[in-house]
């Protein structure tokens, strides 16, 4: 017991430091690209992006199953075999479709350019060359997930943030250079991106097959597991394509509606709010393989308290940033990008965004929870009504409000998941569990980092783009984080723990 909870809590620190570190390489240059290439071709960074996640409806629950399978079988010595053959199952169905969906895009390029995206000041045929060319850095990059579910479900999350962070490191930093020194162009951009994914995508397979046990066979092709995992795998094809519509909704409504500037002021927005989307990945990266064990060991006690556990420290972590970038918006944006004009444009998007995705990032635990259980009929139905009730939602707010009405479509619908989601879920799963998910779990990090945070938004002047200023939001985001984990009773009787061992060593 000693080991796995010292494995799973290097698993999230390994998480937490690589999604930390590709957070920062995800927009510490977006102001550099901007200045570059312009607003516009920005724009087109993120259509590449929008088209980076829909390629991902055709893993058809590939990566899920494999993520919970290798979870269950890694350590029966009698299924390494079994789990060999299954990688290599997918693995013969994963480059096909990336060669596809490249193919796809690069013949589509000229006339998404004419008949989708609204360029002003790049010209039709450098438009429809740059989408030929995405489909070449989305198909790259495209068995990465695949092989990235693999390694997560074996526990090796060191090894797969290691990765991670050096190809994120080259891909943000190593496009500077070619920039620079070579063209300054959204197409020599894009052909970065492609070769850069091409290297990522070749490394995690290597990576994957090392860390497999060993079997007693060369692994080949076997059609019974493409049967036994069909319905698992059906249920996370559909969450896949419901939750992709739904979150792609607002930027192709953006992209086909709106001028491309505007969805490049958009993902700037995107940008800063993914970044507290991605402080809830290292938490569901590890925690969904130990769910899925927890699960098929039938340790309901031990599996709930892991959930309320994780649940607190990540409500610690989504109050603490979130009410920081929501009270602070403006201050942020203008300490990243020190253009006071675009900070007043995507202030009120960026607030909105990070309302919704910390709505999000709340519900990730409980999800991971429903896939360890092998239930995804849930999800597949709040998707489902979302995306029935969001389409003409946001084709109207979209608009009338442009960025305003399309962030508004991400936070409903978090809020619905948020209220209904939960209360539907715990009816079945951890039964007895949902008042204490709400009033124990969520409420109390919520409320103590809300007060902190205005309290410092109502005291403290404008925030200057100097070491001052960086130093001021830092001491806020430090405050912060405290007070939530002190109003946390699970994560404050962790750290009085930890602080008793400290001062008896």
């Amino acid at each position: 017991m000693v080991t796995h909870v010292s494995s799973l809590r290097k698993n999230i620190v390994a998480n937490y430091a690589g999604q930390a570190w590709m957070a920062l390489m995800a927009v510490a240059f977006v102001p550099l690209y901007i200045r570059i290439l312009g607003v516009e071709a920005f724009g087109l960074v993120g259509f590449m992006l929008s088209l980076q996640a829909l390629s991902q409806l055709l893993d058809f629950g590939m990566g899920g199953v494999l993520n919970r399978e290798l979870a269950q079988r890694a350590h029966d010595a009698q299924a390494s075999t079994s789990a060999r053959d299954l990688v290599r199952t997918f693995e013969l169905l994963v480059w096909p479709l990336s060669l596809l969906i490249g193919l796809v895009i690069w013949f589509s390029g000229p006339l998404i350019a004419n008949s989708w995206l609204h360029a002003q000041h790049l010209s039709r045929a450098d438009t429809g060359a740059a989408v030929s060319i995405m489909g070449l850095a989305v198909a790259s990059l495209w068995p990465t997930s695949f092989y990235s579910s693999g390694i997560s479900g074996l526990e090796q999350q060191t090894r797969l943030n290691f990765i991670n962070v050096v190809f994120a490191t080259l891909r943000g930093v190593g496009v500077l250079p070619v920039l620079y020194r070579i063209s300054p162009t959204i197409s020599a951009f894009l052909w970065w991106y492609a070769l850069v994914g091409i290297c990522q995508s070749l490394t995690s397979a290597v990576v994957l097959w090392k860390a497999l046990p060993n079997g007693k066979r060369s692994p080949s092709f076997n059609a019974r597991e493409l049967s036994n995992a069909k319905r698992f795998a059906g249920g996370l094809f559909a969450i896949t394509a419901l939750s992709l519509g739904l979150t792609q909704l607002d930027r192709l409504s953006l992209s086909a509606m709106r001028p491309l500037e505007e969805l490049g002021y958009y993902g700037l927005a995107m940008s800063v709010a993914a970044g507290l989307g991605r402080m809830v990945l290292p938490m569901f990266n590890a925690l969904y393989p130990r769910f899925s064990r927890l699960v098929v060991t039938n340790d309901t006690e031990a599996l709930r308290h892991l959930y309320h556990l994780s649940t607190q420290c990540v409500a610690v972590i989504i109050a603490a940033i979130s009410l920081v970038l929501i009270v602070f918006a403006k201050d942020v944006l203008y300490l990243w990008t020190g253009d006071s004009a675009l900070a007043a444009k995507v202030e009120v998007p960026l607030v909105i965004l990070v309302a919704g995705t910390a709505l999000n990032g709340l519900m990730n635990l409980p999800y991971a929870l429903q896939l360890a259980n092998g239930w995804t009929r849930l999800t597949v139905a709040m998707n489902m009504t979302s995306l029935l009730l969001g389409i003409p939602f946001c084709l109207w707010a979209v608009s009338q409000h442009g960025m305003v009405g399309a962030a508004c479509l991400w936070l409903l619908i978090n809020l619905g998941f948020f209220t209904i989601g939960i209360p539907l879920m715990h009816r079945r799963l951890l039964r007895q569990e949902m008042r204490t998910w709400y009033l124990r779990d969520i409420l109390p990090p919520m409320l103590a980092a809300t007060a902190v945070a205005v309290a410092f938004g109502v005291t403290l002047p404008s925030t200057t783009r100097d070491i001052k200023g960086v130093f001021v939001l830092s001491v806020v985001s430090i405050s912060t984080l405290c007070a939530a984990a002190i109003a946390s009773p699970l994560v404050r009787e962790m750290a009085r723990r930890w602080l008793r061992l400290q001062f008896q060593q």
